[in-house]
C-alpha cells in the first residue's frame, strides 16, 4: 500500500509538472553534484535538496511543481535526491536538515540559501506578484490544489496503513530510531552494520543482514519490502540482501 501510494503521488505529481511545462529535473540521487554545471541561462534556477523520507519535503513538493509551472520561461526546477545522510551529496553540502534550498539569478549567482520558506520567500519577491503560489493564474491552475490534495492523501493513506502494520513490533527510541528486541548474532566482520531500510514512513539502519532476517521473521519487514546500502543511490529487495 505504502508504494502503490507514492506511486501515484508521483504520477500526480509528474502530470501536474507536464501539463504546466514546468521546467523540472532531478539532478542526482546520493551522488556529488556541481550545481554551477545545472545552471540555466537566463532563469531562477531553484535547487531543492530533498529525500523520499522526508514528510515536510513531500508536503512541499506540490507548491514548488506549482510555482515552477507558473514561470516555465524564468524559473528552473533541480531536484536534489541526497538518498540519506551518509550521501556523498549530504556530506558534500553539509547538510543537517531538509528541506534545503538554493536558488541562483538569471545571471548564475547565487542570491539565497537556507530553509526552504527563507528561500522561496526571496524567490517570491525575485519572480513579482505573479509568483505568488497558489493565486489563480489562467486555465487550468484551479485544479491543481485538488491533484495535489489527492497526492498528498495518497501518501498519507500509505503511511498510516504502513504504521498501523508495524507499530505492534517496532518500538522507537528519543531520537526517532528503531529499538529492536534483542538479536542473538555473533560479531561477524563478513555482516557489518551497513544496511538501511523504510520503517513506518522514516528511514531506519545501519542494520546487519541478519537483523535485517529478524525483521523479516518478526513481520516487520515483509516480502515486498527494499534495502539500500550506505552510500548507494538504488535500494534492493531485502531477499536478495539475504541471499
Amino acid at each position: 500500500m505504502h508504494r502503490i501510494a507514492c506511486l501515484l503521488a508521483l504520477v500526480v505529481f509528474t502530470g501536474v509538472a507536464s501539463a504546466y511545462g514546468a521546467d523540472v529535473e532531478t539532478i542526482t540521487h546520493g551522488r556529488a553534484v556541481d550545481l554551477d554545471a545545472h545552471l540555466v541561462a537566463g532563469k531562477y534556477v531553484l535547487f531543492d535538496f530533498y529525500a523520499d523520507w522526508c514528510g515536510p519535503c513531500r508536503a512541499l513538493e506540490p507548491r514548488l511543481l506549482e510555482l515552477a509551472g507558473r514561470h516555465p520561461e524564468s524559473l528552473a526546477l533541480r531536484k536534489v535526491d541526497i538518498i540519506n545522510w551518509d550521501s556523498e551529496v549530504a556530506r558534500q553540502y553539509r547538510l543537517s536538515s531538509i528541506p534545503y534550498m538554493e536558488l541562483y539569478g538569471p545571471d548564475g549567482a547565487r542570491i539565497a540559501a537556507g530553509d526552504a520558506g527563507s528561500v522561496l520567500r526571496r524567490l517570491q519577491s525575485s519572480l513579482g506578484a505573479g509568483g505568488k503560489p497558489g493565486e489563480p493564474s489562467g486555465r487550468g491552475s484551479a485544479v491543481v490544489p485538488v491533484i495535489a490534495i489527492g497526492a498528498i492523501f495518497a501518501i498519507t493513506v500509505g503511511l498510516v496503513v504502513r504504521r498501523r502494520r508495524s507499530s505492534k513490533t517496532v518500538r522507537r527510541g528519543a531520537n526517532g530510531a528503531a529499538i529492536l528486541p534483542p538479536i542473538d548474532t555473533a560479531a561477524d566482520p563478513g555482516d557489518p552494520a551497513i544496511w538501511f531500510v523504510l520503517l513506518q514512513g522514516s528511514l531506519d539502519g545501519p542494520f546487519t543482514r541478519a537483523q535485517l532476517g529478524e525483521l523479516l521473521r518478526r513481520g516487520v519487514l515483509d516480502a515486498t519490502s527494499t534495502a539500500r546500502r550506505r552510500g548507494d543511490a538504488s535500494w534492493k529487495p531485502v531477499k536478495d540482501v539475504l541471499a
